[in-house]
C-alpha cells in the first residue's frame, strides 16, 4: 500500500470527545478543523456548544484568501452608512475593508476584499481597494449581490402598478368603517382582517405606495372570493370587484413566484382551452369517454383518484356525470317579437348544453327568434379573476365583433358570471379608443335569462309539483343586482313550493377556479351551504350559474344525498311542457 504524502499527515494524533484515538491525517472532520485552527491562529479549538459556534463564525468571518495569513485585530477598516440597498430601501451597514499587507502578486490582488453587514447577513462583495470614500462604498454595496428574502414574508418583489394607478380613486373611497367585514364570506370563517375587503385595500394601498409585495400579500389577495357582497352593504360605493381584478393583474403579470410554477402553467394551459372552442370539444369528447368506458368508476372504487394532484383531484370530483345532451337550437317562431343571441360560453357548452336548450326554447315559446352567433367564445370572467387581463380584453373584442356580426336586438346570458362579465366589457375596455364606444354599446344589450323573461313572460308559466329552495350566485344577486326576478319566474309556475334557505345569497365556494385553488375556504364555504340546504327539506335545489350547480352538485353527492340541482330554466321549461 502507498503511503500517504507527507504533507498531508499531521505530527501529532488527536484524541476525539469519547476518548479514542484518531490516527494521523485519518478523516474528513480532521481536516475540516485543521483548516478552521488555521484560520483561527489556535493550536486547539473549543469544545462543542456556543463557543465551538463562535470559533466557527469567527473562522467565516476571518478567513483569508489562499496565501495570506490569518486576520489579525487592526487589519480591517470599518465604516458605517446609510445608503439605499437594491431592495429600495435605506439601511444602516458596516463596509469592511482588509487592509493589504506585504508585497507581491497575492497580496496586493487577493487580499483585497469587502465584506458587507447588511439584514444582518454577511455577504462577500466584489474586490474593492479599501476606502472611507462615501460614493465609493456605495458602489461596493450596489454591486453586492441582493440579500435573499428569509423567511417570512417571502419572495419580496417590486412591482409596476399601473393597473392600480388606474383604480387609486376607487382604493382612496375606503372610509374603512368596517360594515364590509360581516358580509365577507372569508371573514366570516377566519375572524382575520387579512381575510376582509378592508384589510385587502389595505394590502393594496400598500402596493400602491410602492410597499414590497410578498407571498403572504399574494395568499390574502388569491383568498378573495370576488363574490362582491361587500359591494352592497358599502356605504361609500367602493368599487371592490374592479380593485381586486387590479391588484391580480399585477401580480399575474409582474411578479415571479419562486413557488408553484407548475400549478401556474397549468392553470393557464387550461385557460388557454376554454378560450378555444375546438380545444374546448375535444377536451369534453376525452371527458365523455373517461366516462362511458368506465374509467372512472374505476378509478373511484380501487382509490386511484387520491394519486392525481390535488386541482386534478378537484376537478374530477366536480365534473358532473356524463349524458346530459348537447345545445341545440329550436325553430325560430315565424313573426319574432325580437331577435336575440344566446351566449354559449365554455363550461355552459360542455357540463350543461341541456340548459341552453331549455333557455332557447322558453324564449321561443315567448315569440323570440334565437339567432347564432357561430363566432363567439369564452366571455373572459375566469380569466380576468385570475388576473389575465390582456386575456380577457382579447376575448371581449372577440365577443363584441361576433355579436355585432349577428345584428340580434339583445344577447341573452343564462349563465351568472358571464353575464357579469359580459356587461362589464365597456369598463374593460375604456382605455381602448378604437373599441370603447363598441363596448359600452354591446353592454347596453345584454341580459341575464331571468330579467329578459320576467319582463316579457306571462303571469302563468305552468305547472309542476315541487318543493324546491333558491340560492343566490354572487354575480347575480351582488354584481348584477338581480334577486327578485327569478323567485318572481318561480312564483308563476303552480304548484312548486319555495322554500328559502338561510343565508341564500352568500357564496357557495365556487367562485370561478376558487374550488380549485383554494381547496380549504371552498369546502369550509361549501359546509355551510349544503347544511342549509337539507335543513330547509326541498327535494330541488335551484340556481341560475353553473358554477354554483357544479360545486352544490359535489356537496350534495359527497353527504349521500340525492337532492336535485336545477336551472331556473329547466324548472320553467318542465312546467311549461
Amino acid at each position: 500500500m502507498r503511503p500517504p504524502r507527507r504533507e498531508h499527515v499531521r505530527a501529532r494524533e488527536r484524541t476525539s470527545r469519547r476518548g479514542r484515538t484518531r490516527h494521523p491525517g485519518g478523516g474528513r472532520a480532521d481536516r475540516r478543523d485543521q483548516r478552521r485552527r488555521s484560520d483561527l491562529g489556535v493550536d486547539r479549538l473549543p469544545p462543542g456548544g456556543h463557543g465551538r459556534r463562535r470559533a466557527r463564525r469567527l473562522a467565516r468571518r476571518a478567513r483569508a484568501p489562499a496565501g495570506t495569513r490569518p486576520l489579525e485585530r487592526g487589519d480591517l477598516s470599518r465604516e458605517r452608512y446609510r445608503i439605499s440597498l437594491p431592495c429600495g430601501r435605506s439601511r444602516d451597514v458596516h463596509a469592511y475593508a482588509r487592509r493589504p499587507r506585504g508585497r507581491g502578486r497575492r497580496s496586493g490582488r487577493r487580499a483585497r476584499h469587502t465584506r458587507v453587514q447588511a439584514r444582518g447577513r454577511w455577504r462577500l462583495g466584489s474586490p474593492a481597494r479599501p476606502t472611507r470614500d462615501r460614493a465609493r462604498a456605495e458602489a461596493t454595496l450596489r454591486s453586492t449581490r441582493r440579500p435573499r428574502a428569509r423567511p417570512h414574508p417571502a419572495s419580496l418583489v417590486r412591482v409596476t402598478i399601473a393597473p392600480l394607478h388606474e383604480v387609486e380613486p376607487g382604493l382612496r373611497q375606503c372610509i374603512h368603517c368596517g360594515m364590509c367585514l360581516e358580509a365577507c364570506p372569508t371573514y366570516q370563517i377566519t375572524r382575520l382582517e387579512t381575510e376582509s375587503p378592508r384589510g385587502r385595500i389595505h394590502l393594496m394601498l400598500n402596493m400602491l405606495e410602492g410597499g414590497p409585495t410578498s407571498d403572504t400579500t399574494r395568499l390574502h389577495l388569491d383568498r378573495c372570493l370576488a363574490c362582491r357582497a361587500c359591494e352592497v352593504v358599502c356605504p361609500s360605493g367602493v368599487p371592490y370587484g374592479h380593485l381586486i381584478e387590479a391588484a391580480r393583474t399585477v401580480i399575474a403579470t409582474e411578479t415571479r413566484p419562486r413557488r408553484g410554477w407548475l400549478s401556474g402553467r397549468l392553470r393557464r394551459l387550461a385557460l388557454g382551452v376554454l378560450a378555444d372552442p375546438p380545444s374546448l370539444a375535444r377536451a369534453a369528447l376525452i371527458l365523455g369517454l373517461y366516462q362511458r368506458l368506465g374509467v372512472r368508476s374505476l378509478l373511484h372504487a380501487t382509490g386511484a383518484t387520491r394519486l392525481l394532484p390535488r386541482g386534478l383531484r378537484r376537478l374530477e370530483a366536480l365534473y358532473p356525470p356524463f349524458g346530459r345532451p348537447r345545445y341545440r337550437a329550436p325553430s325560430p317562431p315565424p313573426a319574432p317579437r325580437a331577435r336575440v343571441a344566446l351566449l354559449l360560453g365554455c363550461v355552459m357548452r360542455v357540463a350543461y348544453g341541456d340548459v341552453h336548450t331549455a333557455a332557447a326554447r322558453i324564449l321561443a315559446r315567448q315569440g323570440i327568434a334565437v339567432i347564432d352567433a357561430p363566432a363567439q367564445t369564452c366571455c373572459g370572467a375566469l380569466h380576468a379573476h385570475a388576473g389575465e387581463r390582456e386575456d380577457a380584453r382579447a376575448l371581449a373584442r372577440r365577443n363584441i365583433a361576433a355579436f355585432d356580426e349577428a345584428d340580434v336586438d339583445w344577447v341573452v346570458v343564462d349563465a351568472a358570471g358571464c353575464g357579469a362579465q359580459l356587461k362589464g366589457y365597456g369598463a374593460l375596455l375604456a382605455d381602448d379608443d378604437a373599441w370603447r364606444e363598441r363596448a359600452v354599446a354591446f353592454a347596453a344589450k345584454v341580459r341575464d335569462v331571468n330579467e329578459y323573461l320576467a319582463e316579457i313572460a306571462g303571469e302563468r308559466l305552468g305547472r309542476l309539483d315541487l318543493r324546491a329552495t333558491y340560492q343566490d350566485p354572487c354575480h347575480l344577486a351582488h354584481a348584477q343586482g338581480i334577486r327578485k326576478q327569478p323567485r318572481d319566474l318561480l312564483s308563476r309556475v303552480h304548484g312548486l313550493e319555495l322554500l328559502e334557505m338561510a343565508d341564500a345569497d352568500v357564496c357557495c365556494g365556487s367562485a370561478g377556479s376558487y374550488n380549485i385553488t383554494q381547496p380549504e375556504y371552498a369546502d369550509r364555504l361549501l359546509a355551510r351551504k349544503v347544511d342549509a340546504i337539507l335543513a330547509t327539506g326541498a327535494n330541488a335545489v335551484i340556481s341560475a350559474n353553473p358554477g354554483c350547480m357544479l360545486q352544490i352538485e359535489a356537496g350534495l353527492r359527497a353527504r349521500g344525498s340525492r337532492i336535485e340541482v336545477l336551472h331556473v330554466v329547466e324548472v320553467l321549461d318542465r312546467a311549461i311542457s
